[in-house]
């Protein structure tokens, strides 16, 4: 008996992005850390925000601007109470927010982000030939591939992800040469003739 079975495969970072920029101390560019912590000062009747972020060798810190000279009530209270107690999920959302980095004009590195991924079976149902369907939820964005995502999780070489996407074993909602893409939220996977 064969099944189709369909599974949710959610993308937990568990590591930051980190920018590089030119230490003072050091002399060179270096890559500083999200320290997951705000700085928040009054400055008259405006705030300014900042996410702290350290350099990896000498551990000087760098500001990244958040809000600069707002209005304390152009922010939400709850996000304001946040920033006050460090919270570390909102340290997660700005660090991976592309517009933080561009705003900052700063050279944010997603290449070392490792990740878990939490699976759920969703659904089971029989069917003419085992198959699987992956649908991938990924909050934030990330450089990993698609080989190397179905490689890691599926217990598969990558020159067999890539023999299976080859002989059409291995398909997508994706146009685009699959395996080379990087992996972002709602693309759906589908592995024929395979149990997982």
């Amino acid at each position: 008996m064969s099944y189709l079975k369909e599974y949710e495969w959610e993308l937990i970072p568990k590591t930051l992005p980190t920018i590089r920029r030119i230490c003072p101390k050091c002399g060179k560019k270096t890559n500083y850390i999200n320290t997951k912590k705000f700085r928040v000062n009054a400055n008259k009747s405006n705030l300014d925000v900042w996410l702290i972020y350290q350099c990896d060798k000498c551990k000087s810190t760098y500001n990244m601007t958040i809000y600069k000279r707002i209005k304390p009530i152009d922010i939400s209270r709850y996000e304001y109470e946040k920033f006050l107690s460090n919270d570390e999920d909102l340290a997660k959302e700005y660090s991976f927010n592309l517009d933080f980095y561009s705003k900052n004009k700063a050279e944010a590195i997603f290449d070392d982000i490792t990740y878990s991924v939490e699976k759920k079976e969703i659904e089971t149902n029989y069917c003419d030939s085992d198959e699987i369907i992956i649908n991938i939820i990924s909050k934030f964005p990330t450089n990993l591939r698609v080989d190397k995502l179905l490689s890691d999780n599926l217990d598969l070489t990558r020159s067999t992800v890539k023999k299976l996407y080859e002989t059409n074993y291995i398909y997508s909602n994706e146009n685009n040469d699959l395996l080379k893409l990087k992996v972002k939220n709602n693309m759906q996977i589908r592995i024929k003739n395979f149990e997982a």
